[in-house]
């Protein structure tokens, strides 16, 4: 039981998401030369009885690869909606992601290797294919999305190590500028983008926490505060550096706990160097 408990708390550990599109589409690049290599070098699958373009045919399976897996991210984010994100973003999640994400490379495999080679579709043979396509991109797979989990924990895990035991700094700059949509600076703990619209957590004269909405958008209020220590951390939040308690950090980031405030708010990746400055 204690084993099934350890399987169950790694795979629900947050997992690092992608910083951006560019980011994304480089690995999927990378993957789908691997791919393009690994099956000319190896030619699993038959392909080893093709006698000519037997590179051009691999560098097919490579190119369904990457279109697949535009098109799967694409689905998952821009149709479906369910790509997990933030604290939601788990590895076991990723993992399902991953597993369905296999399952359309070998669809389409399927039909581009059934048309390339008998010029029609036998679907008796699809089993088959997705049983190859798994063989080969499952443990790979697998395997660098564990070590990417590790690498990114330990280097935040780390980071965040060295902020709490560093002495807090107070913001350097200052400027005229003491509220905001009439609430006192030092009383915001976070602002949080909603879209069109912003959300201020932020403490009342009686020490309670409150929630303040206005109709703004994030960029133009990071402008307005700069120069105070309500500071960008987030793409979707602002924080207020003087009312940090503590710094924890897991493989998507740091997060954040403030004083008087149950709400952990994170760091993402891309602002880490910018938030230890």
């Amino acid at each position: 039981m204690e084993f099934v408990d350890r399987i169950r708390n790694y795979l629900s550990r947050p997992f690092p998401e992608y910083e951006s599109l560019l980011s994304y589409l480089k690995t999927v690049i990378a993957i789908s030369v691997f791919i393009t290599v690994f099956l000319y070098q190896f030619q699993p699958n038959g392909l080893a009885s093709v006698e000519s373009n037997k590179f051009l045919i691999c560098i097919g399976f490579g190119l369904i690869c990457f279109l697949s897996c535009v098109s799967y991210e694409f689905l998952l984010i821009k149709i479906l909606k369910v790509k997990g994100k933030g604290q939601n973003h788990t590895f076991g999640k990723w993992i399902v992601e991953v597993l369905g994400l296999i399952l359309t490379i070998s669809f389409f495999n399927f039909l581009y290797a059934r048309i390339l080679f008998f010029g029609y579709v036998d679907w008796r043979m699809l089993p088959a294919m997705i049983y190859g396509t798994m063989s080969i991109g499952i443990f790979p797979i697998a395997a660098l999305g564990a070590l990417a989990l590790s690498k990114q924990e330990r280097k935040y895990l780390s980071i965040a190590k060295e902020l709490n035991s560093s002495p807090q700094r107070e913001a350097t700059h200052q400027t005229s500028q003491q509220s905001i949509f009439d609430i006192d600076l030092g009383q915001i703990r976070y602002v949080e983008s909603l879209q069109n619209y912003i959300k201020i957590g932020y403490l009342d004269s009686s020490g309670v926490l409150q929630q303040h909405t206005e109709r703004a958008t994030l960029k133009v209020i990071e402008g307005q505060l700069e120069g105070t220590p309500i500071v960008r951390c987030h793409r979707s939040y602002l924080v207020n550096r003087q009312v940090i308690d503590s710094v924890s950090g897991n493989a998507q980031g740091l997060l954040l706990t403030l004083s008087n405030c149950e709400k952990e708010v994170p760091v993402s990746r891309s602002y880490v160097d910018r938030f230890r400055s």
